[in-house]
């Protein structure tokens, strides 16, 4: 039993970083429920106005009038409620790419003072083995640091799109909304 009651630090520290962990995705999860929660309220409640407004209106400048009082703020606050919604997830991923990475790093560390300890106390004639053994695992560790500068890459060309998108947008919907006035004139 003395084998297995070296590893219980271990066990206790990963227990305290999943639930760090859990906190923290518990509390984006309530941000983004908050985040929609409040968009679907403050929707319902324009749309009730809206409705409201289009039953009142008489005429093609009526309509126009309509469409750009209700239409387009509510183009616009999907846009900024997307956008905050893209963020909490953005954050929500730095915080799993975080608790993945130092998890990987502890386990990695765990790995080597362990195989460490056990090449001291091997018989003679082992310790190529264990050499073999702890080349392995730096490459692996070489190949997980590639591929998390692969995602952040990934992530950095995704922000780097959306932010073109959002540049393009308010031109393009600016110009269908003018579009959609001169021809109800």
């Amino acid at each position: 039993m003395k084998g297995f009651a070296q590893f219980a630090p271990l066990q206790e520290a990963t227990m305290d970083s999943l639930i760090q962990l859990g906190q923290s995705l518990a509390a984006q999860v309530e941000k983004v429920s908050r985040l929609q929660l409040d968009a679907g309220l403050a929707s319902s409640r324009d749309a009730i106005a809206a409705t409201q407004a289009l039953f009142e209106v008489k005429d093609a400048d009526g309509l126009a009038k309509w469409q750009a009082e209700y239409l387009q703020p509510n183009f616009d606050r999907a846009a900024d409620s997307a956008r905050q919604q893209y963020a909490l997830l953005l954050e929500t991923r730095g915080i799993l790419a975080d608790a993945v990475k130092q998890s990987t790093s502890e386990a990695t560390r765990q790995i080597q003072e362990n195989i460490d300890r056990i090449a001291q106390s091997a018989p003679e004639g082992f310790a190529p083995l264990f050499d073999v053994i702890r080349k392995s695992i730096d490459s692996q560790v070489a190949a997980m640091e590639t591929m998390g500068k692969v995602t952040d890459q990934i992530g950095d060309i995704a922000d780097a799109n959306l932010q073109a998108f959002k540049d393009v947008t308010p031109p393009v919907l600016a110009k269908a909304a003018a579009t959609g006035r001169r021809k109800t004139a």
